[in-house]
């Protein structure tokens, strides 16, 4: 009796060890491994994005429903928050709605107007830089008939990347339209109202 014991509790220790060490081989691995999914999922996205521009501008331009199909891409919501700042804090909750869905217009009409830079374009995903487990940069090469420069695309996100920001010649574009509706809210004595019908036009 005691033998059986002694053989289950040696059978029941090794088998408590072989867990252990089968947990810790895993998740000495799974870093690395969880790093690399992260990276290809951002780049699938960013992937992803290049496509729809590329397909909408194959007759040149971008439709309002071409940019809405970009826009599905993106986190509208955070880069709205972030292009008003600390003036957020200062919308009504009644406001808050009524300014996403300008910034929204004001995001559709962006892209019509600057994405055109990617007509005819190659697009080629170069690196990613992870700036934390839900913060990465992806950078791409551009290459035109008669230019090639580097766009990197900012996401965030935990296992659903969205697109918050993109770099072209050293400007981000989210930090450019915090700007402009600063700008626009000095001109307006600080009226939210005043930039709100302002971005939906």
């Amino acid at each position: 009796m005691t033998d059986m014991t002694g053989k289950r509790i040696d059978w029941l220790k090794n088998g408590l060890v072989a867990s252990v060490c089968s947990l810790a081989v895993a998740f000495a691995v799974s870093p690395s491994a969880y790093a690399k999914a992260a990276d290809d999922d951002a780049k699938q996205v960013v992937s992803e994005a290049v496509d729809r521009t590329l397909a909408a501008l194959d007759d040149a331009e971008i439709s309002t429903t071409e940019a809405d199909t970009i826009l599905e891409l993106v986190d509208v919501d955070r880069v709205a928050q972030f292009a008003l700042g600390n003036h957020w804090d200062n919308l009504s909750e009644s406001q808050k709605p009524e300014y996403i869905a300008a910034f929204r217009t004001f995001a559709n009409n962006q892209l019509q107007d600057h994405l055109s830079g990617f007509s005819q374009a190659e697009v080629a995903i170069e690196d990613v830089q992870a700036r934390g487990s839900d913060d990465a940069i992806v950078q791409t090469i551009v290459t035109t008939d008669d230019d090639r420069q580097t766009v990197s695309w900012r996401l965030y996100g935990s296992g659903d990347w969205k697109i918050v920001d993109i770099e072209v010649q050293n400007v981000w574009f989210a930090i450019e339209q915090r700007a402009q509706f600063d700008a626009i809210l000095d001109e307006n004595g600080g009226d939210l109202d005043a930039l709100i019908a302002e971005i939906a036009s």
